[in-house]
């Protein structure tokens, strides 16, 4: 595996580009938009294109494109050696198409303008063959210490399950931010209590160290929240977290 194209250039595309010109000679750069294949491939010496039926032959396609469109991409790019790097669909979108096809999904949340410790990153990987599967893997090791073999069945949970960790995680933290915005308190001051609950879970389930007026069934105290809370969404979200912890540590 020495020549790859990938397919997109948005996030998840911009982080691999960067890690993987190092060890690999990345061909080409396919977006819709023309522009952005240009702004990518600039940085990785890559020739920009818009058109599929302009793929050269490489060992290796990468597509990262988001869930919605990858079924469509796929059905006009050429055969390859192929690789999608999405959480939540299935390996079996190549079937019958593709000889040797996978995933390599990397368990992170991408910006472009951050920073991302890709060597740190879980990668898990999927493939249709055992061949197929190890070159995967030594692929993966080569920009990652963390890869983990996986079926599509197990990443779909993975990939709930940081929904759940991550997504959700970060709109209770707009919440926040958008209480505080009352008081004129700036979103800063939660940092320090939001620093030590991912340090303690780095040693404990996160059943374990459960605080808060829900597990200790404060009534009053909930009560209260609820009352400081004038929408009515957001009432909701406190009433039925509130409720899944009590029941949880019933």
């Amino acid at each position: 595996m020495k020549s790859i194209t990938l397919i997109g250039s948005g996030n998840v595309a911009t982080h691999l580009a960067s890690v993987l010109q190092n060890n690999y000679n990345i061909k080409q750069i396919f977006s819709r938009n023309i522009n952005n294949a240009k702004e990518l491939s600039e940085k990785v010496n890559a020739e920009a294109i818009n058109e599929l039926n302009k793929i050269n032959p490489v060992d290796l396609i990468i597509v990262c494109l988001s869930d919605n469109i990858i079924e469509d991409i796929i059905n006009h790019i050429p055969k390859s050696n192929i690789v999608h790097t999405a959480g939540s669909i299935s390996i079996d979108i190549f079937k019958e198409r593709f000889d040797n096809y996978g995933v390599i999904y990397p368990l992170q949340s991408f910006r472009k303008n951050l920073e991302i410790d890709l060597k740190q990153t879980p990668i898990c990987v999927e493939a249709n063959n055992k061949s197929f599967e190890k070159k995967m893997i030594n692929f993966a090791n080569s920009f990652s210490n963390n890869v983990i073999s996986m079926t599509s069945k197990t990443r779909k949970e993975v990939h709930l399950a940081a929904v759940f960790a991550c997504n959700f995680t970060n709109h209770m933290f707009v919440i926040a931010d958008q209480i505080l915005n009352n008081s004129d308190i700036k979103f800063e001051i939660l940092l320090p209590i939001i620093k030590q609950n991912i340090n303690n879970i780095k040693y404990n389930k996160p059943i374990n160290i459960q605080t808060g007026p829900a597990k200790r069934k404060d009534k009053n105290i909930i009560s209260e929240h609820l009352a400081q809370l004038s929408e009515l969404d957001t009432k909701n979200i406190y009433k039925i977290i509130s409720q899944h912890i009590s029941k949880t540590h019933d």
